[in-house]
């Protein structure tokens, strides 16, 4: 039997420690020019040891057959038999301010019945944006984290093989411009829109010398910067992104009911609540010494229920108890990750436990 393993991550920050831990705020929020294009290319990869696709993917030989013509070769239809190359949608992210000739990562993904992509080159891939221009250019050895190897009985796999990624292989042509609409003020964009954090955000910018700045709603912050004319812009945004905060405390329960991981934020509260947990279990066996009691025609169909029930007690907690005593109980009763699920689930619908419960 494969037991269950619980992972219970508890986010519980003293009042006195939340005080001391601050961010700064580039790392909670962006200015709203500073954002990424994402890219999309197709590509071949090559080299290949026979993991590669089958001709049931008939767009692999007619992208290799249009490459080799360019090249001055014209293959024969029946010139592909090998699995030794495959089709690829290559994607990346191209950040902003990123200049002509800068490297940077691209991600690789089978496109056909490839079984694996280790040990491929990724051949010279154009990589576009929404309006299909070409703004980089991708090659290189493809690194794949996962390994794969079959024998005559078996086949063996672990984690992903028909992605990767190849390292700097993208070569930037084309500058995306950032432009600057509003030449007077700096428009701060948080990455989780609140509107207790965008008022945090504006009382440390004003501490920091920004005595105008102003929250428009609860996901943007404007920044008046006519006071600090005489400074450079990048100055300016440097002062901005390293003003420092108090993070904002979560109510929230993220359950990954995949990998057992629950994380429980510190502002989670409960009311007078009596928590039982206990289970029921129903074994059937034969017994042949009872079979005389049971119908004689049938060997050794005498059967035995066996009814077991495991001892529970019922957890009493009181209104001022905290998160620290949740984790206890739960510590105490032992669940695994479906039962911790439900005990959560049920005790918020009965208004003990006051926070968003979030499964992923």
């Amino acid at each position: 039997m494969i037991k269950q393993v619980v992972i219970l991550l508890m986010v519980l920050v003293g009042v006195s420690f939340c005080e001391e831990a601050k961010v700064r705020v580039k790392d909670i929020s962006r200015v709203i020019e500073s954002r990424d294009n994402q890219l999309i290319g197709y590509g071949l990869v090559v080299g290949l040891r026979n993991t590669g696709d089958t001709q049931r993917s008939v767009f692999t030989e007619k992208a290799l057959t249009n490459l080799l013509k360019k090249m001055g070769i014209t293959p024969d239809k029946n010139d592909f038999k090998s699995r030794n190359a495959a089709s690829v949608i290559v994607t990346m992210n191209l950040p902003p301010y990123a200049r002509t000739g800068q490297r940077l990562d691209v991600s690789v993904s089978s496109l056909g019945d490839a079984t694996s992509l280790s040990g491929g080159t990724l051949l010279m891939t154009p990589m576009k944006g929404p309006d299909f221009e070409t703004y980089a250019v991708a090659q290189g050895q493809i690194v794949v984290g996962g390994v794969s190897g079959k024998s005559g009985r078996e086949n063996y796999k672990k984690n992903q093989t028909t992605s990767g990624r190849v390292p700097n292989g993208a070569i930037v042509e084309q500058v995306v411009k950032v432009t600057r609409e509003d030449q007077l003020n700096v428009t701060l964009v948080l990455n989780k829109p609140d509107f207790t954090m965008s008022s945090k955000v504006v009382k440390a910018l004003k501490n920091n010398g920004f005595k105008k700045v102003a929250a428009i709603d609860a996901g943007s912050i404007q920044i008046p910067i006519a006071e600090m004319a005489e400074m450079p812009y990048v100055d300016i945004i440097e002062k901005i992104e390293n003003t420092k905060i108090t993070p904002e405390s979560t109510s929230k329960v993220v359950v990954n009911s995949k990998t057992g991981v629950v994380v429980i934020g510190e502002n989670v509260r409960l009311l007078p609540v009596a928590i039982t947990h206990g289970s029921i279990s129903i074994r059937i066996a034969e017994n042949s010494k009872n079979a005389s009691q049971y119908d004689t025609d049938i060997p050794n169909a005498a059967p035995e229920i066996e009814v077991k029930e495991e001892a529970s007690k019922v957890h009493y907690m009181k209104p001022d108890n905290s998160l620290s005593s949740l984790v206890d109980v739960l510590n105490d009763i032992g669940v695994n990750t479906r039962d911790l699920i439900s005990i959560l689930q049920a005790m918020e619908e009965a208004g003990a436990l006051v926070a968003t419960i979030e499964v992923i």
